[in-house]
């Protein structure tokens, strides 16, 4: 029953951020996020909840004035702040951003981000090493991390050093946007140097590295109604040949995706959404050894976004 409340809570308390209407000067962006599988399913996806709040302040780089924003056009460096809270972990992230480049590659943004995230008596054991005990595919499911968060789990720290590349191209039919990603891990456990990164949903390792893209496509049918596609996959431990410090990297190399699409709910002249979106997880292993049925592939996210601005110097 625990376990059933805990991820019925996930569902309930799903929100989200980050929206996409920006002006020059200060922004806050802020709501929640919630993805699970059905309750009873305690298999492939950890569930996963948080409210979030960032902060980031815009400034040209060119010509354009406060109050003047062309989308696709417009120079900018951004600073940004942000945090995130779980019932299973607290983030907070620091980030620069720059958009230097001229049309049409102003649409490119290049980011810097540190984050500290802090486990709240959800640091699991995870295994290091190909044929380590337990084996990953025994404990990289909802069921083992529950009955091991709180009573079995300690406190303990994740920070990364992100370096990212996002590109968003915004007409008034539709958004498309891209972003790739390279984190380097550093985490403090009891475990030996590891655990279960619940922010990112992958197991990961003391000098690890996280490499993840994600794609996001939205129709606007009209002034209110889109319909969202996305996909995101994240790696962790791969071998890169043509690196040779990699190439003896002893650590099983782990990956996911996924796949999502569904309607979104536009508010308040886009500077507020709400979304349903069922999708599919899938996780893979160097040795295959996950064999999830498609009811536990199964996954809907529930997402509230709001942004506010301060209208700061506006004309």
């Amino acid at each position: 029953m625990r376990k059933f409340f805990l991820i019925l809570t996930l569902f309930c308390s799903s929100f989200a951020y980050n929206a996409p209407f920006l002006v020059f000067g200060p922004n806050i962006e802020y709501g929640a996020f919630g993805a699970a599988a059905p309750a009873d399913v305690k298999g492939a996806f950890v569930p996963q909840a948080n409210v979030n709040f960032e902060f980031s302040w815009i400034e040209p780089l060119s010509s354009d004035r406060y109050g003047i924003w062309v989308p696709n056009k417009t120079n900018y460096m951004r600073f940004f702040a942000g945090t995130e809270l779980s019932p299973f972990y607290g983030a907070v992230r620091l980030g620069l951003g720059f958009a230097p480049l001229p049309p049409p590659f102003a649409v490119l943004e290049l980011r810097f981000v540190y984050s500290n995230e802090n486990l709240f008596w959800s640091d699991v054991e995870m295994p290091m090493k190909p044929n380590e005990e337990p084996f990953t595919g025994e404990v990289w499911n909802a069921g083992y991390m529950f009955d091991r968060f709180y009573n079995r789990s300690a406190y303990t720290q994740i920070h990364s050093f992100d370096t990212q590349l996002l590109g968003k191209y915004i007409s008034p039919k539709f958004t498309t946007s891209f972003l790739f990603s390279f984190a380097l891990i550093d985490i403090n456990s009891d475990y030996d140097k590891k655990s279960f990164d619940y922010m990112r949903g992958i197991p990961l390792f003391s000098r690890d590295y996280v490499v993840s893209n994600e794609f996001l496509f939205v129709y606007n049918f009209g002034r209110n109604f889109s319909w969202s596609t996305e996909y995101s996959a994240v790696f962790s431990g791969r071998r890169f040949h043509f690196y040779s410090p990699f190439e003896s990297y002893d650590k099983e190399a782990l990956s996911y995706y996924i796949i999502a699409s569904g309607p979104l709910w536009r508010f308040d002249n886009d500077r507020s959404y709400f979304s349903i979106i069922p999708g599919f997880f899938a996780r893979y292993s160097d040795d295959n050894s996950f064999s999830d049925s498609i009811k536990e592939k199964i996954l809907l996210t529930i997402e509230y976004k709001r942004f506010w601005d301060f209208r700061f110097g506006k004309q």
